[in-house]
């Protein structure tokens, strides 16, 4: 449904119910001369009637209170505060869920966990070197002098 320029311009004052409405004598001849504007107006004419007839024939009052009921709508609305959202259910569960959780990981962490034990913590290497008794000419062959590290590290206990 395409419409043309002199039809377009004029369509609001064609389909407006107004008594007495005088077109331009370029628009009834474009009517005259093109018959998809005049049965594209033809419909729209149409429509708007059946609009027209769907329209209450008097203005509608709301129900007796219906302004008290909306204001105290509102005014509930406006009264809840970031604690109400403690009271909601779903919150409730969830929180109840993750209270669970924790408590489960915890009591398993606690319950397989050795008491007084803790892990062994590894001194360095300069350390054990410094605490042990090293046998006399240490630093004059290398390759005894690694033989003899090794050995220390490796029979080192706390």
């Amino acid at each position: 449904m395409s419409m043309h320029g002199p039809i377009k311009e004029r369509l609001e004052e064609c389909l407006r119910d107004a008594p007495g409405k005088e077109l331009p004598p370029e628009f009834e001849e474009h009517l005259r001369a093109c018959e998809e504007c005049r049965e594209t107006l033809s419909w729209m004419q149409q429509q708007c009637r059946m609009l027209r007839e769907l329209r209450p024939p008097s203005p509608m009052d709301p129900a007796p209170g219906f302004y008290a009921r909306v204001l105290e709508r509102i005014e509930a609305q406006q009264k809840s505060s970031i604690w109400s959202v403690f009271l909601d259910p779903v919150f409730d569960r969830h929180l109840v869920a993750a209270s669970l959780a924790l408590t489960v990981l915890l009591g398993s962490y606690l319950a397989f966990a050795e008491p007084g034990s803790a892990a062994p913590v590894a001194a360095p290497a300069e350390t054990i070197m410094v605490v042990e008794d090293h046998p006399p000419g240490l630093g004059q062959d290398r390759q005894r002098d690694r033989e003899t590290i090794l050995a220390t590290l490796a029979s080192y206990r706390e």
